[in-house]
Protein backbone atom coordinates (compact mmCIF):
# COMPACT_ATOMS: atom_id res chain seq x y z
CA UNK A 1 0.00 0.00 0.00
CA UNK A 2 1.26 3.82 -0.83
CA UNK A 3 2.00 6.27 1.91
CA UNK A 4 -1.08 7.25 3.79
CA UNK A 5 -1.81 11.27 3.81
CA UNK A 6 -4.03 14.08 3.04
CA UNK A 7 -3.12 17.90 2.17
CA UNK A 8 0.16 19.06 3.57
CA UNK A 9 0.83 16.83 5.79
CA UNK A 10 0.96 16.64 9.96
CA UNK A 11 2.61 18.31 12.47
CA UNK A 12 2.66 17.86 16.35
CA UNK A 13 2.63 20.59 18.07
CA UNK A 14 3.49 18.96 21.64
CA UNK A 15 6.63 18.05 20.53
CA UNK A 16 6.71 20.67 17.81
CA UNK A 17 7.97 19.12 14.85
CA UNK A 18 6.66 17.17 11.67
CA UNK A 19 4.30 13.63 11.87
CA UNK A 20 6.13 11.66 9.24
CA UNK A 21 3.50 10.66 6.47
CA UNK A 22 4.59 7.60 7.06
CA UNK A 23 2.75 8.04 10.88
CA UNK A 24 0.11 10.00 10.20
CA UNK A 25 -2.58 7.53 9.95
CA UNK A 26 -1.60 5.64 13.23
CA UNK A 27 -0.83 8.95 14.78
CA UNK A 28 -4.19 9.96 14.02
CA UNK A 29 -6.08 6.10 14.65
CA UNK A 30 -7.09 6.09 10.89
CA UNK A 31 -5.98 2.71 10.45
CA UNK A 32 -8.96 -0.12 9.03
CA UNK A 33 -9.14 -3.21 10.89
CA UNK A 34 -11.50 -5.75 11.33
CA UNK A 35 -12.62 -4.98 14.76
CA UNK A 36 -16.02 -3.06 13.37
CA UNK A 37 -16.39 -4.41 9.67
CA UNK A 38 -19.24 -3.97 7.20
CA UNK A 39 -20.53 -6.22 4.96
CA UNK A 40 -16.57 -7.60 5.53
CA UNK A 41 -14.78 -4.86 4.79
CA UNK A 42 -12.34 -3.23 7.43
CA UNK A 43 -13.55 0.01 8.84
CA UNK A 44 -11.71 2.66 11.09
CA UNK A 45 -12.26 1.94 14.41
CA UNK A 46 -13.75 4.80 17.29
CA UNK A 47 -10.87 6.50 18.42
CA UNK A 48 -9.06 5.97 21.83
CA UNK A 49 -7.20 8.87 21.76
CA UNK A 50 -9.29 11.58 24.16
CA UNK A 51 -6.14 13.58 25.07
CA UNK A 52 -5.56 15.06 21.64
CA UNK A 53 -7.53 17.47 19.35
CA UNK A 54 -6.27 17.81 15.76
CA UNK A 55 -7.26 21.18 13.59
CA UNK A 56 -6.48 21.95 9.58
CA UNK A 57 -4.86 24.71 9.26
CA UNK A 58 -3.66 25.93 5.10
CA UNK A 59 -4.23 22.00 4.52
CA UNK A 60 -1.90 20.73 7.24
CA UNK A 61 -3.16 18.72 10.01
CA UNK A 62 -2.24 20.05 13.70
CA UNK A 63 -2.23 17.81 16.45
CA UNK A 64 -2.41 19.36 20.33
CA UNK A 65 -2.95 17.73 23.49
CA UNK A 66 -6.42 20.02 25.24
CA UNK A 67 -9.60 19.22 26.56
CA UNK A 68 -12.70 20.70 25.62
CA UNK A 69 -12.78 22.19 28.99
CA UNK A 70 -10.27 24.36 28.08
CA UNK A 71 -10.61 28.44 26.89
CA UNK A 72 -10.49 28.84 22.91
CA UNK A 73 -7.77 30.92 23.98
CA UNK A 74 -5.41 28.61 25.58
CA UNK A 75 -6.18 26.22 23.06
CA UNK A 76 -4.87 29.13 20.04
CA UNK A 77 -1.85 29.74 22.16
CA UNK A 78 -0.93 25.57 22.00
CA UNK A 79 -1.47 25.55 18.45
CA UNK A 80 0.36 28.70 17.32
CA UNK A 81 3.51 28.07 20.58
CA UNK A 82 4.09 24.47 18.89
CA UNK A 83 4.32 25.27 15.21
CA UNK A 84 0.77 26.02 13.98
CA UNK A 85 1.36 29.41 11.71
CA UNK A 86 4.75 29.48 12.51
CA UNK A 87 6.24 28.62 8.72
CA UNK A 88 9.19 25.91 7.93
CA UNK A 89 9.06 23.40 5.49
CA UNK A 90 7.82 19.94 5.98
CA UNK A 91 8.39 16.25 4.28
CA UNK A 92 4.92 16.38 2.84
CA UNK A 93 3.15 19.67 1.39
CA UNK A 94 6.07 21.85 1.09
CA UNK A 95 6.46 24.89 3.12
CA UNK A 96 4.30 26.01 6.03
CA UNK A 97 2.12 29.72 5.48
CA UNK A 98 3.14 32.36 8.93
CA UNK A 99 0.14 33.92 11.03
CA UNK A 100 2.05 36.70 13.29
CA UNK A 101 0.38 35.74 16.46
CA UNK A 102 -1.68 33.65 18.18
CA UNK A 103 -4.28 36.00 18.54
CA UNK A 104 -4.51 36.03 14.68
CA UNK A 105 -5.69 32.44 14.69
CA UNK A 106 -9.40 31.71 14.23
CA UNK A 107 -10.77 28.42 15.64
CA UNK A 108 -14.20 26.89 13.90
CA UNK A 109 -15.92 23.98 14.71
CA UNK A 110 -19.52 22.85 13.17
CA UNK A 111 -19.36 26.12 11.20
CA UNK A 112 -19.02 28.19 14.42
CA UNK A 113 -16.39 30.78 15.19
CA UNK A 114 -15.51 30.14 18.44
CA UNK A 115 -14.54 33.37 20.80
CA UNK A 116 -11.65 33.44 22.94
CA UNK A 117 -13.42 33.52 26.41
CA UNK A 118 -15.57 30.33 25.79
CA UNK A 119 -14.42 26.86 26.91
CA UNK A 120 -14.72 24.31 23.62
CA UNK A 121 -16.88 22.53 25.55
CA UNK A 122 -19.43 25.56 25.02
CA UNK A 123 -19.40 25.02 21.23
CA UNK A 124 -20.02 21.03 22.20
CA UNK A 125 -16.39 19.62 21.33
CA UNK A 126 -15.85 16.30 22.11
CA UNK A 127 -13.31 15.28 23.23
CA UNK A 128 -10.44 13.96 20.93
CA UNK A 129 -12.19 15.78 18.34
CA UNK A 130 -10.19 15.64 15.01
CA UNK A 131 -12.42 17.57 12.62
CA UNK A 132 -11.73 21.36 13.70
CA UNK A 133 -10.37 24.16 11.57
CA UNK A 134 -7.61 26.80 12.67
CA UNK A 135 -7.04 29.64 10.15
CA UNK A 136 -6.11 33.06 9.62
CA UNK A 137 -7.83 35.81 10.46
CA UNK A 138 -6.73 37.60 7.20
CA UNK A 139 -7.93 34.94 5.17
CA UNK A 140 -11.19 35.51 6.96
CA UNK A 141 -11.35 39.60 6.19
CA UNK A 142 -9.93 39.04 3.02
CA UNK A 143 -13.25 36.52 1.55
CA UNK A 144 -11.38 34.74 -0.79
CA UNK A 145 -8.74 31.70 -1.05
CA UNK A 146 -4.86 33.09 -1.33
CA UNK A 147 -3.45 33.82 -4.76
CA UNK A 148 -1.47 30.38 -4.63
CA UNK A 149 -4.48 28.64 -3.41
CA UNK A 150 -5.47 25.40 -5.51
CA UNK A 151 -9.13 26.87 -5.63
CA UNK A 152 -7.63 29.32 -8.50
CA UNK A 153 -6.31 26.39 -11.08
Amino acid sequence: MGDVSIGKGAWDCVNNCEIPPDKEAEVFEEIATMDYPFEGIPTIPPRKDMEHLAFFCDGCRYRVQASPDEKVKDVKKKLWEGGCGRGGEMTAGGPRKLIARWEDIVLIYAGQYMAEDLSLAEYHVPPGCKTMLAIDVRKLIAGKPDADSAYWC
